[in-house]
């Protein structure tokens, strides 16, 4: 679908020929081929011209920045912010990070190392952008979520600016909210739809404190990264339990003693799949690592300010993790398979090959809450897949659920994980069966929300569950957006 002639010169107006595109032929490099036209603005003024152009010539839009392209319905206009990816400030007193879009997490920890700062790289990797909200390996110690924007610029969906919190205020980015009522809510796109109406322009993210070095030596080639030396005073390792009740208690005590960098509930396959770079290796260490833990576990990295604070974080750790029979898995402890996930786990490169080990496809349920809690639920969603690994429906990934804590434990998060050949039709409907059965179980048990389910499902289920909330959401999108430009009532992911 192209646009008018008109329509185009309006949009090139804005952003300059070279910067508009509408040929067929270009399409497939954004992994769709019907867009009406792909646009890029280099500023907030230019988003916020193109936007009222769509609220004009009544045309959907969709905003991108890293990649994560989602699905676009037929006619859309993409945004692509690939044009805005300036750290515009690091204010190292007050610890925060102006960033825009196309600004990726990478990019902005390189910058954060050398001041001894950092942020919470999200789990979906440092190639993402880095306002992307979220978890990732650091929640532990570094936050999560929407906790981690501060002020923010955002256009809305008929092309308004709204600068939110202390910039709103004060023209100053160090809050998210107030003086007043705050629309932190509205933006962060916790509850469902799980999305965020308009374009994010430019975002502060919360910094915090780095113990490790200004930049890692590192030597080899991807996914393989080895440590040319060993950082001082940091140390990883993975600890197995008898029970999964010791395991929670220890997680339990390493929070309240606020020791740890990062504490993930990795299982034994994804650790597999961070230190290896082949399927036939994956499956010879999984099977390797699955005879040396004696039950469930967890992964920890801890890092000292200096050599007597990290000798005390081991001291209380080792403490801690023999109080609850944990057993430390020697392949870890290995200089070089430590090496690798120590920078693996503190870069969040680690993703790339966890959950995509042997096995095809795979379909998760995440779901948030009090830790104890969602690990419950995770032990009854992973009973369920028992019948579809003997089926052979579906891989056998060694249990197959994780999870961690955030901010030492104050909340939790935990995630379960089906492994399918997208050449079965068979194993794709037990599968879907088995995610949709889980998901209600978590919702009518009060677990947490489908924050991601389709607009039929957040009526009938969600919405219902969380005081009508979804009636609001209707009407505060419906004044949003009067001219239906954002797609699906909204319901999408934050542009990664």
């Amino acid at each position: 679908m192209a646009l008018d002639k008109e329509i185009y010169a309006a949009f090139a107006g804005v952003v300059g020929e070279e910067n508009i595109c509408d040929d067929p032929a270009l399409m497939p490099a954004y992994f769709f081929t019907d867009f009406a036209a792909v646009v890029l603005p280099k500023s907030t003024a230019e988003v916020q011209a193109v936007v009222r152009l769509c609220n004009q010539f009544r045309l959907q839009f969709r905003p991108i920045c890293t990649g994560w392209t989602g699905f676009f319905r037929p006619g859309t206009v993409l945004l692509d912010l690939r044009r805005m990816d300036q750290i515009v400030e690091i204010n190292e007193k007050n610890m925060y990070a102006v960033v825009e879009p196309y600004v990726t997490s990478a990019q902005l920890q390189a910058e954060l190392f050398k001041r001894g700062l950092c942020t919470n790289l999200k789990g979906a990797g440092a190639q993402c952008s880095a306002m992307l909200r979220g978890h990732g390996h650091l929640d532990q110690s570094m936050g999560a979520d929407d906790r981690n924007h501060l002020a923010v610029e955002w256009v809305t969906p008929d092309g308004e600016l709204v600068r939110l919190g202390s910039l709103g205020s004060v023209g100053e980015w160090f809050s998210g909210d107030g003086p007043g009522p705050s629309l932190r809510s509205l933006i962060s796109s916790v509850v469902p739809p799980s999305c965020t109406p308009g374009v994010f322009t430019k975002v502060a993210m919360k910094l915090y404190h780095w113990p490790g070095p200004t930049r890692y030596s590192l030597t080899g080639y991807s996914p393989r990264y080895l440590l040319a030396e060993k950082p001082p005073n940091m140390m990883a390792r993975y600890y197995s339990f008898p029970t999964l009740d010791q395991m929670w208690q220890a997680e339990i005590k390493i929070g309240e003693a606020e020791i740890a960098l990062e504490l993930m509930g990795f299982n034994v396959a994804m650790v597999a799949a961070n230190i290896t770079t082949s399927n036939e290796e994956d499956e010879a260490m999984f099977k390797r690592l699955s005879q040396e833990v004696q039950g469930p576990g967890f992964f920890v990295i801890i890092a000292g300010n200096s050599p007597d604070d990290f000798a005390y974080k081991k001291k209380v750790l080792e403490t801690i993790i023999a109080e609850n029979e944990g057993m430390s898995l020697k392949s870890v402890e290995d200089p070089e398979i430590e090496g690798i996930l120590l920078t693996q786990c503190t870069r969040i490169s680690a993703s790339v090959r966890e959950t995509f080990r042997p096995g095809g496809n795979f379909k998760s349920i995440p779901i948030m809450g009090q830790r104890d809690l969602t690990i419950r639920w995770a032990v009854g969603a992973g009973q369920a897949k028992l019948p579809l690994i003997e089926q052979g429906l579906i891989a056998d990934d060694g249990g197959g659920f994780f999870g961690w804590g955030v901010e030492h434990g104050h909340l939790g998060k935990t995630e379960i994980f089906c492994k399918f050949s997208p050449l079965n039709p068979e194993a794709r409907k037990a599968v879907d069966a088995w995610a949709e059965q889980q998901s209600n179980r978590a919702l009518e048990e009060k677990y947490f929300a489908l924050t991601m389910g389709p607009p039929e499902q957040i009526d009938s289920k969600v919405g219902p569950a969380l005081s009508n909330y979804h009636l609001w959401w209707y009407k505060v999108l419906a004044t949003l957006d009067p001219n239906e430009v954002i797609p699906d009532k909204g319901v999408s992911k934050l542009h990664p």
